[in-house]
């Protein structure tokens, strides 16, 4: 059977916009980091080394720039060990804690230039989309989200992303010799397999992973048990009985990732086991952030036990004093906890940071002095 000469034209015009679109879509993918942070990186000490360990709690300046590769993300994480450890710092019985979406971001890594080059979230997104629409389509058509479209990004990328953000915190915590608390990532059903982090094509979470100072994976994954609201349309909720502790050389840990340091549920495992610290990995939304009216709990209904007349009334920053860690905290008999919030700018959206942390029982609360910081505090 021969084909008409239209139908063969067709084809072949087929062909050049299938080439056309496949050099337009893999071109512009290896190129550095269009912008880094590069100024003042702020050290601050609380309490004495009594012998017991030490948290170092790294609140990096990002940019869309650092996530496009792993060398820019190995790059812009490195420098703040570093710091710590010409401060002396690291030693053996030291945890070393990222914020929360620190990996998430990983969402565009190996993307073209004009990822990083687009002016809002918005744009970036959609120039991903179209670079990887066909494998995007598939995870799209075959996504249950209530956004599919997020939904299918992180699934397109998960493999790269896990990977990346695996390879560089195994690589640190084995360089200093120290254990991390690896912020946190969104990955579709993760595992660890082997000492390394693996996904599957299963529901997403939002995760933190715990790497030890041999550079192997803890096999216990923290899940976040209370995603806000902006989070819920594409990940689910764990159970905030499932937090798992974890035994460091600096004593036994409890990770609990941002929001869920707002609910008493969630301590419950960590007064069980007899947690000697808490460590949140965090992230607030925009800058200035902790000086407007707090709106309440998002995503979840407010617990019984809060004064829900301080809504709108007190401060976001206050309301992260009264009801998160510093506060929950008082209730369990655990004297050491710190929360280390995402800095940076991420196209139009920005950040806000304070050092919010609990020494031997006292509750510090303190605005940095730059945009970069790296907080030590001895337990």
């Amino acid at each position: 059977m021969h084909m008409s000469k239209k139908a063969l034209q067709f084809i072949a015009f087929l062909f050049v916009v299938v080439m056309l679109y496949a050099m337009w879509a893999y071109t512009g993918r290896q190129h550095t980091a269009t912008q880094t942070y590069t100024g003042k990186i702020e050290m601050q000490e609380f309490g004495a080394d009594s012998g017991h360990g030490n948290i170092v709690s790294i609140q990096p300046f990002m940019y869309p720039g650092d996530y496009a590769s792993e060398q820019t993300f190995y790059d812009a994480l490195d420098k703040y060990v570093h710091h710590a450890a010409l401060k002396g710092w690291l030693h053996k019985n030291t945890v070393v804690s990222f914020p929360e979406y620190l990996g998430t971001w990983l969402v565009v890594a190996g993307e073209k230039k004009s990822v990083f080059t687009a002016k809002t979230v918005h744009e970036a997104m959609t120039q991903m989309v179209l670079a990887n629409i066909f494998h995007f389509a598939l995870k799209y058509y075959t996504g249950k989200a209530g956004d599919k479209s997020a939904e299918a990004l992180f699934r397109v990328k998960a493999e790269n992303m896990a990977s990346i953000y695996n390879n560089v915190f195994s690589k640190l915590a084995k360089q200093y010799g120290v254990t991390i608390v690896a912020g946190s990532i969104v990955l579709p059903s993760p595992e660890i397999k082997e000492g390394s982090l693996k996904v599957h094509d299963g529901k997403l979470y939002n995760v933190s992973i715990v790497y030890k100072a041999d550079g192997n994976a803890d096999g216990n994954i923290i899940k976040k048990a209370f995603p806000v609201a902006n989070e819920l349309p594409f990940t689910c909720s764990a159970s905030a009985g499932d937090i798992p502790l974890f035994n460091t050389p600096a004593g036994k840990m409890a990770v609990l990732i941002c929001a869920d340091s707002w609910y008493s549920q969630c301590y419950k495992p960590s007064v069980k086991e007899h947690a000697d610290f808490v460590i949140v990995p965090s992230y607030v939304e925009g800058n200035g952030a902790f000086k407007k009216p707090w709106p309440g709990y998002s995503g979840f209904d407010n617990p019984a036990d809060i004064d829900t007349t301080d809504i709108g009334k007190i401060t976001i920053l206050d309301g992260w004093v009264r009801y998160a860690l510093p506060g929950r905290m008082k209730q369990t008999g655990i004297q050491n906890g710190i929360i280390t919030y995402l800095h940076g700018q991420f196209w139009e959206l920005g950040s806000d940071a304070h050092y919010v942390l609990v020494s031997h029982g006292e509750t510090i609360v303190k605005q940095p002095g730059a945009d970069a910081s790296v907080v030590n505090l001895w337990l």
